[in-house]
């Protein structure tokens, strides 16, 4: 993600850079990824077609003001992330319910490392 990309992001999720990637940032960054991007799955109803590609994850995201579901909105968050020098791993996840597991890949997690260690 390029500097021009990378100040749009912060600007779509309303925070300023931080000056460390931190836990503190992590925690700041998270927290409003979650209230300024929402969850939709409109492009799935639409037929749209979806890309899981950096650079159509931030137009969606950054660029259309868009939301989107989890492999969307993880794999953008984490290039964010990525882009302040936090290690971040994608794994599958499940979907806990009262009715017990979902589908295996029903889901996308990031574990972040953040450079002091911590994450």
């Amino acid at each position: 993600m390029d500097e021009q990309a990378l100040a749009g992001y912060l600007r779509r999720i309303g925070v300023t850079r931080p000056p460390a990637a931190d836990e503190a940032a992590l925690r700041e960054l998270h927290q409003a990824h979650l209230l300024a991007v929402p969850f939709e799955n409109l492009s799935i109803h639409l037929a749209e077609p979806i890309s899981l590609a950096p650079a159509d994850l931030l137009d969606k995201i950054v660029v259309r003001g868009r939301g989107g579901f989890c492999y969307e909105l993880n794999g953008a968050f984490a290039l964010l992330l990525e882009a302040l020098g936090a290690q971040v791993r994608r794994v599958a996840a499940r979907v806990h319910s009262q009715d017990g597991l979902g589908p295996p890949f029903d889901h996308l997690a990031l574990v972040v490392g953040l450079p002091d260690g911590s994450g």
